[in-house]
């Protein structure tokens, strides 16, 4: 019992502290002049990862690197097949073939060199740099080369999406609400992974297996609520976005800043299966996006079933 209301706790102080640091992130950066592309690219980005990065670094320092390359490997195959499959089975998602080329190769790009680093057998300072130059690589890209009516409808996203009219220009308060999600996501943190070893022990099964699918899923939660939602609201195209950014991030600046905190084993388990499975699906949604228009119900239904199928296997294979 102690097990699960460790998870649940967790899991609902590193919700809760991630919102908040998002919404006391964006009204410091308002107060600072920032403009809401910058904001939306850099601070809502990085404070929608923080859960997973938290919950990444707490694992890393405690020496259960399975958990954190579960966590990375198992969010994106996630965001995948069960978040973008959950959307599309809601309301059909609409694909962009230029979308697809620019942030699906990135995408890809993000995996292989993860991937190339990972061979070694150890994630360290090093590659830890590497990847976090890819991040900067990527963001660089991706304010030098949008064009001027893409900034554009940009801006005016993340500027109703935060109602910036109405954010305060006080510093104290969003101040300190920022440091109190800190606290939260650093607790959550800390209860989530000491819940998740506990499980992994309880059930006779490997931090991998846990990594991959608990925590994996549980910390992906709030991109497939916030998909779900947008789907139901017909505004599935989000989804894709979403997805792409998320994976990203993932890779890059969870997988690079986790390394230099805490160098990672690790296993070939890993690289021999599930970055395969990762890859499969990378490569598959975006020549998929090539070729298609949109991801329609029935597939979305199948992307959510071999998402479960996965998952039994990892399971049966215990």
């Amino acid at each position: 019992m102690q097990v699960f209301l460790f998870l649940l706790a967790g899991l609902c102080l590193l919700f809760a502290g991630g919102h908040f640091l998002v919404n006391a992130s964006v009204s410091l950066a308002r107060a600072l002049k920032f403009s809401p592309l910058v904001i939306g690219l850099t601070i809502v980005a990085f404070g929608s990862s923080a859960p997973e990065l938290l919950v990444s670094i707490d694992a890393a320092l405690t020496d259960h690197a399975d958990i954190v390359l579960g966590n990375i490997v198992g969010s994106n195959i996630a965001n995948i097949l069960l978040v973008l499959g959950l959307s599309a089975a809601i309301f059909p998602i609409a694909l962009s073939r230029k979308t697809m080329r620019r942030d699906g190769g990135a995408m890809v790009a993000a995996t292989l060199l993860f991937y190339l680093l990972a061979l070694s057998g150890l994630l360290g300072i090093l590659e830890g740099l590497v990847l976090l130059t890819g991040l900067m690589l990527f963001l660089w890209a991706a304010f030098k080369f949008a064009s001027g009516s893409e900034k554009a409808e940009l801006d005016q996203q993340f500027a109703d999406a935060f109602d910036f009219d109405q954010t305060s220009k006080a510093f104290l308060k969003p101040a300190t609400l920022l440091l109190m999600s800190l606290i939260a996501l650093g607790l959550g943190s800390h209860l989530f992974v000491s819940g998740a070893v506990s499980l992994s022990r309880l059930l006779g099964i490997s931090e991998a297996i846990i990594g991959l699918t608990v925590v994996a899923v549980g910390t992906a939660a709030p991109e497939i609520i916030t998909s779900v939602i947008a789907a139901w609201k017909r505004h599935s195209d989000i989804a894709i976005g979403n997805v792409l950014g998320s994976n990203i991030f993932n890779l890059l600046s969870i997988g690079g800043v986790t390394a230099i905190v805490s160098p990672l084993s690790v296993d070939a388990h890993f690289l021999q299966v599930d970055f395969m499975v990762l890859f499969a699906c990378s490569i598959a949604l975006v020549a998929y996006g090539f070729f298609a228009r949109s991801i329609g119900r029935w597939l979305g239904l199948l992307m959510v079933l071999s998402y479960c199928g996965y998952v039994v296997i990892l399971f049966l294979q215990a």
